[in-house]
C-alpha cells in the first residue's frame, strides 16, 4: 500500500466495504463519525436539524474523492521508525487541522 487514498480505494472497492482485518465497514464509521459530531454540537445552541445537516456535511467531506487525496497527499507513508499509534496521531492531527481549515474553524 503506498497512500492512504489507495487504501480507501481498496476499501470501497471490497465487496464488505470492511477495513482489512476488520468487520468495522465504511458505513458504520460514518454513521459513528456523524453521532460524535453531533454530540460536540449538542451542547451549542444550534437547531438539531442544522446539528444533523452539519453531521452529514462532515462525515460526506471525509469521503469525498478530492479531500482524501489531498489528505493522503498531507499525510504520505508511515515515517522511518514511526509507530503505527505515531502514524495515526499523526493522522488524526493532520485531518483535524484540515476540517478546521475546510469549516472555518479556528
Amino acid at each position: 500500500m503506498s497512500s492512504f487514498e489507495e487504501f480507501m480505494d481498496e476499501v470501497e472497492e471490497s465487496p464488505t466495504k470492511a477495513l482489512p482485518a476488520s468487520n468495522t465497514t465504511l458505513s458504520t464509521i460514518q454513521l459513528a463519525l456523524t453521532t460524535t459530531v453531533k454530540g460536540l454540537l449538542a451542547p451549542l445552541s444550534i437547531s438539531s436539524s442544522e446539528q444533523q445537516k452539519f453531521s452529514e456535511k462532515v462525515s460526506s467531506l471525509v469521503q469525498d474523492k478530492t479531500f482524501l487525496s489531498e489528505f493522503s497527499d498531507q499525510i504520505g507513508e508511515p515515517l522511518e521508525d514511526e509507530s503505527e499509534d505515531e502514524f495515526v496521531k499523526r493522522g488524526s492531527d493532520k485531518l483535524r487541522k484540515m476540517l478546521y481549515g475546510k469549516f472555518n474553524i479556528r
